[in-house]
């Protein structure tokens, strides 16, 4: 018959293995449960003395009920004397009888931890002290010779390590395995407080978990008088992407966009140190959508043409000094992106510092304002006229070389001039339309002048000569430089483009491809000029309202523009100093051209179609002007919506050919072959036209260009 169950006996005899352990022989089973501990049983200190304690402080209700026990009485009165002694001495005794307890049962959680995850039994686990606290400070548990254990068993140790002592808010437990040692070594390491902001954070986890850089390390650079970051230093191991511009761009643009809108508004951006090893996070002031043309003299330099704001209030200038080691000026931009604007910008600029311009605009609307203006010789709008021009500045600067050379100067002390010549793909077309349907005369004559030889010679030698040339195109072609395009182009430091370039224009511009072709175009006058260090940067181009005062256009403009005009307009007119009476003549005769027009010439009215009192569609009414029949308009093909070198021609593209009668006709051209010299140089371009047995190709010379039906767009990729 079974025992009745005792459940106050059960938990006694539960609590006193708990804790004090079992009864169990310990030369063998040490946990009862059949299973080899080396932990062996906790016996306590602190019993015999609290047991002592309290029989002295008990020792008068103890003696009166043993009164006639001499002896008893006698032990019980000295012991009532040590009374205060043993509490005492009990207090420390039962406080390290808790620690020892402690460290009894973590070595007993340890020791079984162990054989449950790895399968080995501990010869000796001991537990650091001293273990005051909740928390176990560290442990080391010994291993049978030769032990081993796998990552998985190693794996699931750990784990019951962490979730058995825990992990505090300032320190965490590891356990390493000693291989070498046979044991096992927990240690509690503390965590240091993570006082980074969020931003900090995240740029270092990122750069972390990419590839970009080896070992990055994040720390903060500067702070304002609020405590809010405003600059990062990011350490890296140096490495050959670092110093590339492409990997440095991406990199910038990937980091602003991790470190989010500042709080001040202001942007983010990055100064690269490769050869250090570091780059600089920093904030600059944002870019502005729109700047007026400033009407006081931002550079005290009267030979810097300041044009446009780069970021952080940067001003973008073109330095056309004679020590300038960029003294020509590019502009590439399409149609209506604000390129005319720019020219503008660098003209009125040019006047109101001392510098005489003269223009040669081919579509006849971009300079026109200019005509008149101080300081500007002539615009010339004929391109017959126009490479006269261009030939006679040639002729000015040999002049100018030989009086430097003759009366033993420096270039330096001649007076410079700027020539502009806008759309000049426009103005090469009609040379070679000229060529083909012009009279004799007219080929004999522009054979003679050879515009486009003595715009590259103009390209290369001009600078020491006190010439500065301007140039706008709607996209950047070696081929408008002629045979010694390399040369010229590397002349023309002062670059600035407008709108999105396709990808071989990026490279020709900047040198790299990647740079140009994300420009916000919903911005006005939004580029990228190449700053005084040689780098491309982010431009927002000064806006210089057209300063034609014609009635038509200056009722136009709204007051503010007004004033910008009147105030950009110089006291004094600058004045032309010629070397050569080649030029001189040429500006007096183009100017006397000018005044015979204004007074004398007229144009044709509009012709309506439709809106006759009959309704007739298709009617045609022609308004007059005061005589009985006004001039014919002239050939169509005197305006070209856009002009493109024939080596940017791609396969499938519709551009406009002569055909036998001189007309331009829309043709698809279905194959182009570009001839190269040894330096790349374009040396010819033949295209193709049709496909099958009847094919067309039309060859062109390395300044060939063909004209396209219509304009380039702003936006459009060239």
């Amino acid at each position: 018959m079974s025992a009745t169950p005792d459940p106050l006996k059960d938990w006694l005899v539960a609590a006193w293995r708990d804790t004090v352990g079992d009864t169990t022989d310990t030369r063998g089973d040490r946990t009862g449960d059949g299973r080899t501990s080396c932990v062996s049983r906790f016996v306590p200190f602190s019993p015999l003395t609290a047991i002592s304690a309290a029989a002295a402080f008990s020792s008068p209700t103890l003696i009166a009920s043993v009164a006639g026990n001499a002896s008893v009485v006698e032990a019980l009165t000295g012991l009532h004397d040590y009374r205060w002694p043993l509490a005492v001495a009990t207090a420390p005794l039962i406080a390290l009888d808790i620690s020892r307890h402690r460290t009894h049962r973590w070595s007993q959680m340890l020791d079984a931890m162990v054989q449950q995850s790895t399968g080995h039994i501990p010869t000796k686990v001991s537990i650091s002290r001293p273990t005051t606290g909740r928390l176990l400070r560290g442990a080391t548990i010994k291993l049978t010779r030769g032990a081993v254990i796998r990552p998985k068993q190693f794996e699931a140790l750990s784990r019951a390590v962490e979730s058995a002592f825990g992990t505090s808010e300032t320190s965490a437990v590891t356990v390493r395995h000693d291989a070498h040692r046979d044991r096992l070594v927990i240690t509690r390491t503390p965590i240091t407080p993570d006082t980074r902001s969020e931003r900090q954070r995240v740029l270092q986890d990122a750069l972390d978990g990419a590839t970009i850089f080896k070992s990055p390390k994040v720390s903060v650079d500067t702070i304002d008088e609020d405590g809010i970051e405003t600059g990062y230093r990011i350490a890296f191991a140096k490495s050959m992407n670092a110093g590339a511009p492409g990997f440095q761009a991406k990199v910038d643009e990937a980091l602003a966009s991790l470190a989010g809108p500042h709080e001040s508004g202001r942007n983010w951006t990055c100064d690269w140190y490769p050869n250090k090893g570091y780059l600089v996070m920093r904030l600059v002031t944002a870019m502005p959508e729109r700047v007026d043309h400033p009407l006081e003299l931002v550079d005290e330099n009267l030979r810097h043409l300041p044009y446009a704001t780069g970021a952080a209030d940067r001003i973008m200038f073109w330095d056309v000094s004679t020590s300038s080691n960029k003294p020509h000026c590019l502009i590439v931009g399409p149609t209506g992106g604000g390129k005319t604007s720019v020219i503008r910008t660098l003209l009125t600029e040019a006047a109101r510092r001392g510098v005489p311009f003269v223009g040669v605009d081919p579509k006849m609307i971009e300079l026109d304002g200019l005509e008149g203006y101080p300081g500007c010789g002539a615009i010339i709008y004929d391109a017959l006229r126009a490479a006269m021009f261009v030939r006679a500045l040639h002729t000015e600067m040999m002049a100018r070389n030989a009086y430097i050379h003759q009366m033993k100067i420096e270039g330096s002390q001649l007076p410079l001039m700027i020539a502009v010549l806008d759309e000049f793909f426009i103005l090469s077309g009609k040379w070679q339309r000229l060529t083909k349907t012009g009279d004799d005369e007219t080929k004999t004559l522009l054979k003679e002048l050879d515009p486009l030889g003595a715009w590259a010679d103009l390209a290369v030698l001009a600078r020491s000569a006190g010439i500065r040339l301007l140039l706008g195109v709607q996209r950047p072609d070696a081929s408008l430089f002629g045979g010694a395009s390399g040369n010229a182009r590397d002349n023309f430091g002062t670059r600035i483009s407008l709108g999105n370039l396709s990808q071989d224009g990026a490279l020709m511009m900047w040198g790299d491809s990647t740079v140009g072709r994300e420009v916000d175009t919903s911005v006005k006058g939004r580029g990228i000029a190449l700053g005084d260090d040689g780098s491309p940067v982010d431009a927002q181009m000064w806006w210089t309202p057209n300063v034609d005062k014609h009635p038509n256009k200056w009722n136009q403009l709204s007051e503010s523009e007004k004033s910008i005009i009147d105030g950009l307009m110089p006291v004094e007119a600058p004045q032309f100093t010629c070397y050569s009476p080649e030029l001189a003549e040429f500006i007096e005769s183009e100017r006397a051209l000018a005044r015979r027009a204004r007074n004398y010439g007229s144009v044709p009215e509009p012709i309506v179609l439709g809106g006759t009192s009959t309704g007739s569609v298709g009617t045609v009414s022609m308004a007059k002007t005061g005589t009985d029949s006004a001039p014919e308009p002239e050939s169509a093909d005197e305006d070209f919506a856009d002009v493109i070198p024939a080596s940017s021609v791609q396969a499938g593209q519709t551009v406009l050919i002569d055909n036998e009668d001189g007309d331009l006709v829309p043709v698809t051209v279905d194959a182009v072959d570009v001839r190269r010299g040894s330096r790349g140089e374009v040396i010819e371009t033949v295209l193709t036209i049709g496909a099958g047995r009847v094919t067309t190709r039309i060859a062109f010379d390395a300044n060939g260009v063909v004209v396209l039906p219509e304009p380039d767009l702003v936006g459009h990729s060239a």
